[in-house]
């Protein structure tokens, strides 16, 4: 159990005050608990005792004490309201001509997003992974990347701190960052928001990270995309910006319904070979 003295995970400086940090950004990961205003509700499934113990109800996405000061807190939250916009309503850009929906087939389409700069929305899904890494909380205790990818990850991510958008922006202008190439992938439609999932499963290469509307991969280094399915919708270079867009069938069969059913069969092996 972290304390309020222990250092910063991220910094290493200051002193981890800060409560309530949610290791996957709220903006995105609460959809699936209802509307905004309405009784929230969704269940912690941890893949070990569903069958045998009624589920935990959550209400909000998962949040922990102790693990960021202040001052990298402040800075996680310029990521995110920088990237919220483009994130969020993609949609709405689109059928108003904001931005272009390109065809690949009949089951994928790409989006390229006009802003943030796409350097920003890089170093947020670097932060949601090293979060993810991070954070001793039952979702995420099995989830642990490479040790070198999430070094690396905090690094970068301290390489450009900042806690004005002023200071962000001249990181951004003299800095480099060093590139790990990232997917990001949703569906077109969601006819219910209610049945999607938060799961920190695969820690891998490339490793993923599925956030309500949003599914994240990350690998180590370019190399590692050959042969992949995503390596042309990948974001490689840094002025990359771009989304797949699955069909809705697609996004349930693989996106929520595998999950839940790799969870159930860890539950019934737990079941049959109790510790």
């Amino acid at each position: 159990m972290r304390k309020p003295t222990d250092e910063c995970l991220l910094c290493r400086i200051n002193a981890a005050t800060k409560t309530n940090s949610h290791i996957l950004p709220r903006f995105i990961s609460t959809g699936f608990l209802g509307a905004k205003g309405t009784p929230r509700k969704g269940f912690l499934l941890n893949g070990k005792n569903e069958l045998s113990v009624k589920p935990k109800t959550v209400q909000d996405s998962p949040k922990e004490d102790y693990i960021l000061c202040d001052e990298c807190e402040a800075y996680f939250s310029l990521l995110e309201t920088a990237s919220a916009p483009s994130l969020k309503f993609w949609q709405a850009k689109v059928m108003k001509g904001e931005l272009k929906i390109v065809p690949i087939h009949p089951h994928l389409k790409l989006v390229h997003l006009n802003s943030p700069d796409p350097l920003i929305i890089r170093l947020l899904v670097y932060s949601m992974f090293w979060r993810a890494d991070i954070s001793s909380l039952e979702s995420f205790e099995d989830y642990k990347l490479d040790p070198d990818l999430a070094e690396s990850l905090r690094s970068n991510l301290l390489e450009f701190k900042a806690l004005t958008n002023a200071d962000l922006q001249a990181h951004m202008k003299a800095k480099q960052v060093t590139i790990h190439p990232y997917a990001t992938m949703t569906a077109g439609a969601f006819k219910d928001e209610t049945k999607n999932v938060l799961a920190a499963i695969n820690p891998g290469n490339p490793a993923s990270l599925l956030v309500d509307k949003f599914g994240f991969y990350i690998f180590k280094a370019e190399k590692d995309i050959a042969g992949n399915f995503m390596a042309d919708f990948t974001n490689v270079k840094v002025s990359d910006n771009q989304i797949m867009v699955v069909s809705e069938q697609i996004w349930y069969d693989v996106m929520v319904k595998r999950p839940l059913e790799m969870a159930a069969e860890q539950a019934k092996k737990n079941l049959a070979n109790p510790k």
